[in-house]
């Protein structure tokens, strides 16, 4: 409400952006409740570009649609970018830089170890996990690049080799987990664990940046008509 009356016109649009999502949510759900299913949704917006150029592998009519819900998707990255240009002084100093960092490195570290942990569907439409989730983060840095000040250097190779570890870390805290040891035995074998996951994710965060943003920041106080 109080965005409604501070900037309609951005309210309507943030309110035109969650009825798509409504609409996506409501129309995945219809076609998975036929096989009483729950996918990761953001890998299926991911595997639209793979699932077109090899049908075959399209093993419901759903993923016939998922080219028009990734324009939907795309709008919406646009509307934000626009929303971040609006606001340079939020992207053109130290902290933003520090934070649009954390930000991404979060987002990749998550999609990163999550996809890896279970592989089942990706191998199902004969995608690679790893190779298909760096063309995701590679792709998706460079997008970024656009509006953000700083991003990582994803496309240096140690930045996989580092993700790979953090894998092969978080693969045995589970395989912690998954034992008949007591609580405090799993607790003392899982501090090494989580210090070296730490490790790994400071060491890819304080990797050099690639200096990036915007280049068409606008240089005058934009007039707001409604």
């Amino acid at each position: 409400m109080a965005l409604q009356k501070i900037n309609p016109v951005v309210a309507e649009i943030f309110s035109l952006m969650s009825r798509d999502e409504a609409r996506h949510a409501g129309f995945l759900n219809k076609g998975l409740s036929d096989f009483n299913l729950a996918l990761d949704l953001g890998f299926l917006t991911k595997a639209r570009k793979h699932l077109k150029q090899n049908p075959e592998f399209q093993c419901y009519p759903i993923f016939k649609y998922f080219e028009n819900w990734c324009q939907d998707e795309n709008r919406h990255g646009d509307f934000f970018s626009a929303l971040m240009k609006a606001q340079p002084q939020f992207l053109n100093d130290w902290q933003a830089k520090l934070w649009s960092r954390f930000f991404c490195l979060s987002v990749y570290v998550t999609m990163y170890l999550n996809d890896c942990q279970g592989t089942d569907f990706y191998e199902g439409i004969v995608l690679n996990t790893k190779e298909f989730d760096m063309h995701v983060i590679i792709e998706t840095n460079r997008t970024t690049a656009r509006i953000f000040p700083a991003v990582l250097d994803v496309e240096n190779p140690e930045f996989k080799r580092k993700l790979d570890r953090m894998v092969v870390i978080n693969e045995k805290l589970m395989a912690v987990g998954q034992t008949d040891d007591p609580s405090f035995v799993k607790n003392l074998k899982r501090i090494p664990l989580i210090a070296g996951l730490v490790s790994e994710i400071l060491a890819a965060y304080l990797m050099p940046p690639v200096e990036s943003g915007s280049a068409d920041f606008a240089e005058f106080e934009p007039n707001l008509v409604y």
